[in-house]
């Protein structure tokens, strides 16, 4: 019998935490799934499965199948933590380097470990964005999303060093420069090593924001 994963609010702790491990280990199996299989092609049988639950769990835990695709991707954002991205240790580390340039390199490290979890990922959800609308949304929520952070990244820049480029400028080279297709493209179909990329965006972020 699977965990009850909905627990009524007088549930045990112990139940609780159950249904959350519950919870996160269909997420994390369906990031998986989707990332390999495409959100077309996953099915849910294969999602239980992994996440080694009975098939009717999955339904029970988020719905649907654009539930479940929110979910994983959320998780593989986060790196399996709660909350938003802009309030993970990592994206404050980079607002708080002591220097413009090493805030760009921190910025490029962030953006491999990001996708290096999520890249593949959000492939799959772009790829289903343009047949359902509900998926497209929710994309358009992750770049709303990065936008803001390019904002407070771009502000916070401003603050170390005279930058090159006016603010809004700025921002829409963080934003454009970080976008999780380029590093995709360069990794899975250039055959680019993810060591080379984040050091080839910290570059290119510094030339375009600081330069000589």
């Amino acid at each position: 019998m699977s965990a009850e994963v909905n627990p009524k609010p007088h549930a045990s702790p112990l139940r609780r935490a159950q249904a959350a491990a519950t919870r996160a280990r269909i997420a994390e199996a369906a990031a998986e799934v989707f990332a390999t299989q495409s959100y077309d092609g996953a099915r849910i049988e294969d999602i239980a499965s992994a996440a080694g639950v009975a098939y009717p769990t999955v339904y029970k835990v988020f719905g649907n199948k654009r539930n479940l695709l929110k979910a994983a991707v959320d998780a593989r954002m986060t790196g399996g933590t709660d909350g938003d991205v802009a309030r993970q240790a990592w994206f404050r580390e980079q607002l708080e380097a002591p220097t413009a340039e090493q805030q760009l390199r921190l910025i490029a490290r962030n953006a491999r470990r990001l996708y290096d979890r999520a890249g593949k990922l959000l492939e799959a959800m772009r790829a289903a964005a343009a047949r359902d609308q509900e998926i497209a949304a929710l994309l358009h929520d992750i770049h709303d999303d990065r936008l803001a952070r390019a904002r407070t990244t771009a502000q916070r820049l401003a603050t170390k060093t005279k930058l090159r480029t006016t603010q809004q400028e700025t921002v829409r080279t963080l934003w454009t420069l970080t976008v999780p297709e380029l590093y995709v493209l360069q990794t899975e179909t250039a055959g680019l090593n993810p060591d080379d990329y984040e050091r080839w965006l910290a570059d290119l972020l510094i030339a375009a924001l600081l330069g000589p």
